[in-house]
């Protein structure tokens, strides 16, 4: 009997390592953080401001240099951070210089421009790493999931706190207060972004880097609410910013630039489903905002712009999400009815040529059978050759899109091809009627076209009445293929949606008739990839449905020679 043994050694894990250098720049902004704690007003801001711009610029530059190590979109997201960092350290140098020119500078102003792009470019850059693993739609749903719950919580942020805040700025410029209620709702976009990358189900959870910058902004996001709340003047000069904070913001931004292009070891995770509650969270405030609306509208008599506007906002972001979400649910059935349908075909194919060939063998060497043994013979023969079929079409499905299709075009008898097709679908020769130009010649992939016919003789036989008229006609070089019946037809509300793989129009729920809802499909891809078309209409000769089958330039009068292949072949084969 095997004995398992527990492994006893951990998984290997990724060595930090920081250079020389980077301990320098900590030692730096150690210095200045000491100095904004003991140092009096004057030199707590000197070494404040210079120690988060000399900081900033630090990281953006190590940020974009190590970027140039990666490639695709890790190099992308890398990048945008660095470039956000970047234009940190320039609105700190901005407002620096206004400082030292005018003796003071607004504590919102034009200057927090830069910091709007900061906040745009580090969102955008983080939330395109390629740690967010997923299909592209599906990283959009997460994005609209943050920006839904950052704008509620602002929102919440603002009735219950904010409000309040912005009270004690009304003496202030209508702009300096839009500007200074802007950056809430920025602070808590990056939180939400930063917090669903670093949790994220994927190869890179928790991951170093990750962890260092989603710390970095946290205590960048308390050092703007600390700003915020002691700049009741609007002024830069009469406000006390948290330094020290802001220098250990850079210091972790800094160390997370520091790892960006050294080897990481990933973690591993079985596949499965998100949780219910990573879905709903960003919902929740959404639906608290809501309601703190409505009841602040009903005792207020009149809603607050504020909220007003965060609830119109919410609303169009989640039709938008919504809309995202019902694109990628359909792409993912998409995605999952092919690897179906390829391995249910693949796995019919091996079983289906053994009965096809053993059938075949049976059929030429059967004068030993009885009538009956006969009889019963030529149904399996039927039944395997209509397999047989459906197993075809479904093979070419799962091959891939219509311009993958190879077409074996040659000059074709319409004549032998419609002959040949009648024999091929199984239906009695008596109950169709041909009508047909003599001499007309088509340049067509011969075996695929007769897969047409076939397809829309069964599908007339199947769901239509008991006659049929295939009616091929030609106008110049343009060649129509027609079939008619003397059935009900398809509702006008079928009309379209017949043509979409696996729907059967009004039999989809009927399991009497059988059909597979794939030959109308094929009939369209393949008519397509001769650069012709499939359609629809009532039929004017039976009453019935009419299909049609339009070639443009594939028809002539040529004369072909009496011992001409005609290029048409049994739909036999299931390749």
């Amino acid at each position: 009997m095997p004995v398992y043994t527990r492994a006893t050694s951990s998984p290997p894990r990724a060595r930090v390592q920081f250079g020389p250098y980077a301990i320098g720049v900590f030692a730096f902004l150690a210095v200045c953080a000491l100095i904004t704690v003991f140092g009096g007003k004057d030199a707590a801001d000197a070494a404040g401001a210079v120690g988060v711009f000399v900081g900033a610029l630090l990281s953006g530059l190590l940020f974009l240099v190590r970027a140039q190590r990666l490639s695709g979109r890790d190099r992308f997201g890398w990048s945008f951070v660095g470039m956000g960092l970047l234009s940190a350290a320039a609105g700190v140098l901005t407002v620096g210089i206004v400082f030292l020119v005018q003796g003071d500078a607004p504590a919102f102003g034009w200057t927090d421009l830069f910091f709007f792009a900061t906040y745009i470019l580090v969102v955008i850059g983080f939330a395109a790493l390629p740690h967010t693993e997923g299909r592209p739609l599906q990283r959009w749903r997460m994005v609209l999931d943050g920006v839904i719950g950052a704008v509620s919580i602002a929102a919440l942020m603002w009735a219950f706190y904010l409000s309040d805040l912005m009270s004690n700025l009304e003496g202030a410029s209508v702009s300096t207060r839009v500007i200074g209620g802007f950056y809430p709702f920025f602070d808590i976009l990056a939180v939400t972004v930063a917090m669903s990358v670093l949790l994220r189900r994927s190869r890179y959870r928790f991951d170093l880097r990750l962890g260092l910058f989603t710390v970095g902004i946290f205590a960048q996001v308390l050092g703007d609410l600390a700003f915020f709340v002691s700049a009741n003047s609007g002024s830069f000069d009469e406000a006390q910013p948290l330094y020290v904070v802001n220098l250990f913001a850079v210091a972790a931004l800094f160390a997370s630039a520091s790892l960006v292009g050294q080897p990481t070891i990933g973690r591993e995770y079985a596949d499965r489903n998100p949780p219910l509650w990573t879905q709903v969270a960003p919902y929740v405030p959404a639906v608290g905002m809501l309601a703190v609306f409505i009841v602040d509208a009903i005792n207020s008599g009149s809603p607050d712009p504020v909220l007003l506007g965060a609830v119109v906002i919410v609303g169009l972001l989640v039709i938008a999400r919504q809309g995202v979400a019902i694109v990628d649910n359909r792409a993912v059935i998409e995605e999952q009815r092919d690897v179906l349908v390829s391995t249910i075909s693949h796995e019919l194919r091996t079983p289906l040529t053994a009965i096809v060939g053993f059938v075949e063998i049976l059929n030429e060497e059967g004068g030993s059978l009885s009538q009956e043994q006969r009889a019963m013979l030529e149904i399996v023969h039927q039944q395997t050759d209509y397999m047989s079929r459906i197993v075809s079409d479904l093979i070419m499905l799962a091959r891939g899109s219509i311009g993958d299709l190879k077409l074996d075009v040659r000059p074709t008898r319409v004549v032998d091809l419609a002959a040949a097709s009648i024999h091929a679908s199984g239906i009695p020769s008596a109950g169709i009627q041909v009508e047909c130009e003599p001499g007309l010649v088509s340049y067509v992939d011969a075996s695929r076209m007769q897969q047409v016919l076939v397809n829309l003789l069964t599908n007339a036989a199947r769901y239509g009445g008991k006659k049929q008229l295939l009616r091929i006609v030609a106008d110049g070089s343009d060649i129509t293929f027609e079939v008619h019946d003397n059935g009900s037809g398809i509702p006008r509300r079928h009309e379209v949606r017949v043509w979409e793989r696996f729907d059967r129009g009004p039999n989809r729920l009927n399991a009497v008739v059988p059909g597979s809802g794939i030959g109308l499909s094929i009939v369209r891809a393949i008519a397509e990839a001769h650069g012709g078309a499939a359609t629809y209409r009532d039929s004017e000769a039976l009453g019935g449905a009419c299909f049609s089958v339009y070639l443009p330039g594939r028809g002539s009068h040529d004369q072909l020679p009496a011992d001409a292949p005609s290029g048409s072949r049994q739909v036999r084969s299931i390749a």
